[in-house]
């Protein structure tokens, strides 16, 4: 064993097994190892030492952590950074596949078709990281992988990193370059300090230029010599050197090489659209139908051909299903073929189901609080109401096994309507409790139908019956029967993501669970770390697909599972960058429907209305771009607004000037932050977070020092509030029975056991501002009760049908009013305010815009405004052929 081996090794004990070296380059020794935690192969690189020393640790992980934001199809993910023993590392995905550095030393010059292919998939992952403002230094072919019959940048941000750390340093002292001679610009080998994008585009002019040549323009002599020649000479033409060539694609190429950074292609963009004109070997203006998805914009998916390493390639785990160990780990299993965008209404398009005979899409469109089902053929047509019913929220529609019904979700009760036309029928009955049905699917002979209700799976007969309990599982819904009939995978936890409304979409750990019929055996299958979503099983019963963010964005993974329902291996992901909210497969396998779903939320603030309501359409935007800000919250001192955002991946906490400004992170956990609050002295700060795995409570001291866990149950507390003296803090557990727990810290700065203080709520807790009473809401009425003993009190119910339901409670400074937060029956928001002393409320805003809503129940406010979030929510959906080797 060597040193840097035995010393990583022991340094990530617990988090990382290595397996051993596999590499080794001008920057970094690569070993390959398994991440622990996800189950995964992951290849983590090692700086070199005498680098490492050089550039520091500090500003090193500092610099990188700009490449662990980049999500794209094309770019290998930076998965985690950090220092161990006196080693600086960094983790990516584990890809087995080659480099484009050996596919050269094996084969020689490339295909001119493969070759513009590419050049189009590498250039489209700069445009990108162009676009965040990150260049990748050192584009070689070293530097890009192919898996399956796609490119892979990697490194991506680490020449960056290296170069930014390293400011001010003798290179040469470290005996490095930072770039590699013979692609570096004339710019970058005269170590110009303003070198741009550009650097970049004349690296692929020098990438396409070996991979047609067999070699770049500048070899040979020492590393000085091909320097020189960078700023000096002028290349030979790419066609002395590799006849027949389009002198389209001679231009394009020559173009990139030229010394002064402005006689080039100015942006990635330009020179993809360049590339792409050239999709035939001979150079013909075909362009290549490449659908991009811009990240959190209005869906435009990435390239459906990511999913050619999809469902195939990627497939690289213990335990492979029977079909792909015919093949070699290498090979493809499928190859995708014409992809197209099914629906493009503003709005949402949810839940897709594929006929038995698959020529027809079910599917729920609408917006948050309206929702219907509708068919359309699959090669476009006529779309089809399912039922009359323009009242309801419809979802998560199933074809029967025999394509003349369709089952569906509609006023927490399941439902069966014919797909010619006909009256829909309820098949569930009410209960006495009132739960709502979460799932519904059919099982495989159409008798009978698989019910999910709160943490309860019931089977019930299409024709008669009374349902009977099959297995009992914390909070299910999404629940898919396999084709054999023998097992049922369901999603268990956070059934908000599916069930339409102000928290649709939301992202929470959960876990698939495979239920046994008929005797009811339970099967955990994957781990509650992070969220898996809309199970579907294969043909063959024994492979499992699901949606996963366990590597960052939604994409598809699949899981083989054993005959006694146990998990066989690791799952393998299918698909990178997809963003998919919810999908299907047709029953031959061959095809793929899914949605697309993007959401922002930005926050707004508004003067508090002194006389008549006012409009949500005159705030003023304090934030802006491609997030979801959720959990604000106004700091005691009127200064700040404290939110959530997941506007670099994973939610982090933030803070941002009540007059706008930038907003500052106050937390960069891998892990997510929600629903935080800043103690009344500005010091601490308070949310809660899944790192544990549950929810739980943490208090974070904002000058540097250790992170507080405040409970440790698997109860899933969340949304600390601090009381007014910042000795008390009230929060609620989510899980189950929503209670309200205060937990006190002593004098010393410890932290007690909670007290629960009340059950059945509604929402985030709230102190009076005295700090004698907690108060929250609770069947639309709000109540209050004293934070040691007594009972509680309720300050205002709704009497009449019209009087508004309190979801969402704040107390003015002055404990003279309290606001709180409405959605009527369409899911319309509004803000009331009532006297502490009680009566009437008074509307004090509307928000009328429907195109954007604020749909979540949580708002803030202070002495002078109220603070809120406004939404666009959208969805599509897509076809993706599937062609199988």
């Amino acid at each position: 064993m060597n040193a840097p081996y035995d010393r990583l090794a022991a340094a990530l004990d617990g988090r990382y097994r290595i397996d051993r070296e596999v590499g080794a380059g001008g920057m970094a020794t690569v070993f390959l190892a398994e991440d622990l935690k996800h189950h995964r192969m992951v290849a983590i690189k090692v700086l070199r030492e005498d680098l490492a020393a050089v550039v520091g640790a500090s500003r090193f992980l500092r610099e990188i952590e700009i490449a662990a934001r980049l999500q794209h199809p094309n770019i290998l993910p930076l998965l985690d950074s950090g220092e161990a023993n006196g080693l600086l590392y960094y983790v990516m995905p584990f890809v087995e596949g080659r480099s484009l550095r050996q596919r050269l030393e094996g084969e020689g010059p490339l295909p001119v078709a493969e070759v513009v292919r590419i050049l189009v998939e590498v250039t489209d992952a700069l445009a990108y990281a162009h676009a965040q403002g990150v260049v990748h230094r050192d584009i070689k072919p070293d530097n890009v992988m192919l898996s399956g019959r796609h490119a892979l940048v990697t490194d991506f941000g680490v020449a960056r990193a290296v170069s930014a750390a390293t400011s001010g340093h003798a290179v040469t002292s470290v005996g490095i370059a930072l770039g590699t001679p013979a692609y570096m610009s004339p710019e970058q080998a005269a170590a110009d300090p303003l070198l741009d994008h550009r650097a970049d585009l004349y690296a692929v002019g020098v990438l396409g230029y070996e991979l047609l040549a067999g070699r770049p323009p500048f070899v040979g002599g020492s590393p000085q010599q091909v320097l020189a020649d960078q700023i000096a000479a002028r290349p030979e033409p790419i066609g002395t050197r590799r006849s027949g060539l389009a002198p389209a694609l001679e231009h394009v190429l020559m173009k990139c090489l030229e010394k002064r950074p402005e006689d080039r292609w100015q942006g990635g963009e330009e020179l993809l659209a360049q590339l792409e004109a050239l999709a035939t070997p001979s150079g013909g203006t075909t362009p290549l139908q490449r659908k991009r998805r811009i990240a959190m914009a209005r869906p435009r998916v990435w390239a459906i051909g990511t999913l050619g390493v999809a469902l195939g390639a990627a497939m690289l785990w213990r335990g492979t299903p029977p079909l792909l160990r015919m093949l070699k780990p290498s090979a493809p299993a499928f190859v995708i073929g014409q992809s197209t965008q099914f629906t493009r209404d503003d709005g949402l398009e949810l839940f897709p189901s594929i006929s038995p005979d698959g020529k027809f899409i079910a599917y729920a469109a609408g917006d948050y609080a309206r929702l219907r089902i509708f068919i359309r053929p699959v090669t476009g047509g006529r779309t089809i109401a399912l039922s009359d019913d323009t009242t309801g929220i419809e979802t998560q529609p199933r074809w029967s096994p025999d394509g003349n019904q369709v089952l569906f979700l509609s006023r927490g009760a399941a439902w069966i309507a014919p797909t010619l036309g006909g009256a829909a029928r309820r098949i569930t009955p009410v209960t006495e409790s009132g739960d709502s049905v979460a799932s519904a699917a059919w099982s495989p002979d159409g008798r009978d139908i698989a019910i999910a209700r709160h943490d309860s799976l019931l089977l019930q007969s299409v024709s008669d019956g009374a349902p009977r309990l099959l297995a009992v599982s914390e909070d299910l819904h999404s629940c898919d029967w396999s084709p054999d009939g023998k097992r049922i995978a369901c999603v268990s936890g956070n059934r908000n993501y599916v069930q339409p409304g102000p928290a649709f979409g939301n992202l929470a750990p959960t876990a698939l669970v495979v239920v046994s019929v008929p005797d009811g055996r339970t099967t955990v299958v994957t781990d509650r770390a992070s969220f898996h979503g809309s199970p579907a099983w294969a043909a063959d019963s024994h492979r499992l697909y699901f949606v996963s963010d366990q590597q960052g964005t939604r994409d598809l993974y699949v899981l083989e599972i054993s005959a006694d329902a146990s998990p066989r291996g690791i799952s393998a992901r299918l698909t990178t960058g997809l963003g998919v909210q919810s999908f299907a497969l047709s029953a031959d396998e061959r095809r793929l429907v899914y949605s697309v779903y993007a959401a922002r939320a930005n926050l707004y603030a508004l003067s508090i209305p002194a006389g008549t309501p006012v409009s949500a359409t005159t705030a003023r935007a304090l934030t802006s771009g491609s997030q979801i800000v959720e959990g604000m919250r106004a700091s005691a001192d009127g200064q700040w607004v404290v939110f959530d955002s997941n506007l670099h991946g994973n939610f982090d906490i933030y803070r941002i000037p009540v007059s706008g400004g930038n907003a500052e992170a106050l937390t960069s956990d891998p892990a997510d932050e929600f629903q935080a609050d800043l103690s009344p002295d500005g010091k601490d700060i308070a949310y809660h977070s899944w790192k544990t795995g549950s929810r739980d409570i943490f208090v974070k001291p904002l000058a540097g020092g250790p992170v507080q866990q405040l409970t440790s149950s698997p109860a899933q507390e969340a949304g600390p509030v601090w009381a007014p003296d910042g000795r008390s803090i009230a929060f609620w557990t989510i899980g189950g029975t929503r209670r309200l727990s205060v937990v006190r810290r002593n004098a010393s700065g410890t932290w007690g056991a909670p007290v629960e203080r009340a059950s059945f709520l509604n929402s985030r807790p709230e102190w009076l501002p005295d700090g004698r009473s907690v108060s929250f809401t609770r069947n639309g009425a709000i109540e209050i009760v004293p934070a040691d003993s007594g009972p509680p009190r309720t300050l205002y119910a709704p009497l009449r049908a019209t009087d508004p339901q309190a979801d969402w409670l704040q107390w003015r400074r002055d404990g003279s009013v309290c606001y709180f937060k409405s959605h009527d029956d369409r899911g319309r928001a509004s803000i009331w305010s009532i006297a502490a002393a009680g009566g009437r409320p008074r509307l004090l805003v509307r928000f009328d815009d429907l195109a954007h809503p604020s749909t979540r129940a949580d708002f803030a406010a202070d002495a002078q405004r109220l603070y809120f979030a406004l939404d666009d929510r959208q969805s599509d959906l897509w076809v993706a052929e599937i062609a199988k080797r």
